[in-house]
């Protein structure tokens, strides 16, 4: 009998067979360039004609950390060179272009770059210098009106007298960038504005902002008059103050009950203090209807005034879920002590109710008298509350902090589901946890 011949026949293998890749749809290829970082997209033009030259037509072009790694930063001019060769053979627009990576320095290769790209129809534009000099930005930014997306970083803004703003522009970042004297004109004329955000800018004496579709407003800087308007759909408001020169600054126009929308607010205690003293009353004029969350920091519950703040804001609340207060511990004198805990038992006998609170949380708390009868005011006035968490300062001794529970778990509570969480503590402790 012949012997079977059992030997696997050789198979014909064709090219579709091995790069299956390169024969997907070009909407497809383009895609997985976009993915890719800047020099590994670039690199893809030598695996076959099909993905020859594909990342020239890519339209976003991204120079971060993945295009320069750390440990390259004193080649900073060399990098700037091969960002411009890069633009040079593109040949598609760019919709998206992010500079962004480690030492770049003000130079005036920069300008060339933004002259170049203001005729690319770039819609999304990030520039972050990061180190050295601020970087005065020429005349060819304003000429870039497609934008939707500016992010810059240690920058001049000077926009030229007759310019009539970004009409498409959404969101608009700056951080530690110089304004100019009228930047209240150019932000009235970046009419499309949703998001701006505002952090460690030139010192500003008068801030004023009119934007009538912005939804979002984040403020970290030094200021001395706030006036915000005009604005029926602003739903997220974080404003702090990084220079003591804004101690006595002025709330001018922001009253909190003329924003309808407003769902998060996030402030310090110079901003609490000085829109207490501009409303005599114990609440604002009108409910904050849509408010859910509120975060204060820096907080001294020592003081009468900024306990008075805090409740100022929780009475004009009334469908509050969520709460966040980082207290500020302080030498105090003891009358001041006395009249804050007060004042926080004569709330705890009041006859209003944070009725949708749900979950609390105390940072950096020290366990004096006032923040010990915070905690019982809100345990007995809020019927759904589901936590409460602690988060000592850091000088508090474990004895202290067990005392401080076995004192609350003795509160009144209205909640059946309420807890308090002391955090760093649980850890040495596993049953501190107390369901009230």
């Amino acid at each position: 009998m012949a012997k079977r011949n059992t030997r696997p026949r050789k198979m014909s293998v064709h090219h579709s067979d091995l790069d299956r890749i390169s024969d997907l749809p070009e909407n497809v290829l383009e895609k997985v360039v976009m993915c890719l970082p800047i020099r590994d997209a670039v690199r893809t033009s030598i695996l076959s004609k099909n993905w020859r030259n594909k990342w020239a037509d890519a339209p976003q072009l991204i120079f971060d950390t993945t295009f320069t790694p750390m440990r390259q930063v004193s080649q900073t001019n060399k990098h700037l060179v091969t960002v411009y060769e890069v633009l040079l053979l593109h040949s598609g627009p760019i919709h998206k272009f992010t500079l962004s990576f480690p030492g770049l320095k003000s130079c005036p290769e920069i300008d060339r770059l933004i002259h170049f790209l203001s005729r690319k129809g770039v819609q999304d534009l990030k520039l972050c210098i990061s180190t050295g000099n601020s970087h005065k930005l020429p005349s060819y930014l304003f000429s870039c009106l497609d934008l939707k997306y500016l992010c810059l970083s240690l920058c001049i803004l000077t926009p030229p007298t007759k310019f009539q703003g970004f009409r498409t522009l959404i969101r608009l970042k700056l951080l530690n960038v110089q304004l100019p004297s009228n930047f209240k004109n150019f932000i009235c004329n970046c009419w499309s504005l949703e998001e701006l955000m505002l952090d460690d800018c030139s010192d500003i004496s008068c801030l004023e902002i009119s934007c009538p579709k912005l939804k979002l407003l984040y403020f970290n800087g030094s200021y001395q008059t706030l006036r915000i308007r005009n604005m029926p759909h602003l739903a997220t408001v974080s404003i702090y103050v990084i220079d003591v020169k804004s101690e006595g600054l002025k709330v001018q126009g922001l009253l909190l009950h003329n924003l309808p929308a407003l769902k998060y607010l996030s402030v310090d205690d110079y901003f609490l203090k000085s829109l207490v003293v501009h409303n005599a009353l114990k609440r604002l004029p009108t409910p904050l209807e849509h408010l859910k969350t509120i975060r204060t920091f820096y907080v001294s519950f020592s003081k009468l005034e900024e306990v008075t703040s805090v409740f100022h804001l929780l009475r004009s609340s009334p469908n509050l879920q969520n709460l966040q207060i980082e207290f500020y511990s302080e030498a105090v004198e003891p009358f001041e002590l006395l009249d804050a805990e007060e004042l926080l038992k004569a709330e705890g006998q009041s006859d209003y109710s944070l009725n949708h609170l749900q979950g609390v949380k105390l940072q950096n708390f020290n366990g004096s008298r006032p923040e010990i009868e915070f905690v019982k005011f809100l345990l007995a006035k809020s019927p759904v509350l589901g936590k409460i968490s602690l988060q000592p300062h850091s000088g508090i001794s474990n004895d202290k902090k067990l005392a401080i529970l076995e004192e609350m778990i003795q509160f009144r509570r209205t909640s059946p589901n309420a807890q308090i969480i002391c955090e760093k503590f649980v850890a040495e402790f596993a049953d501190v946890v107390v369901n009230m």
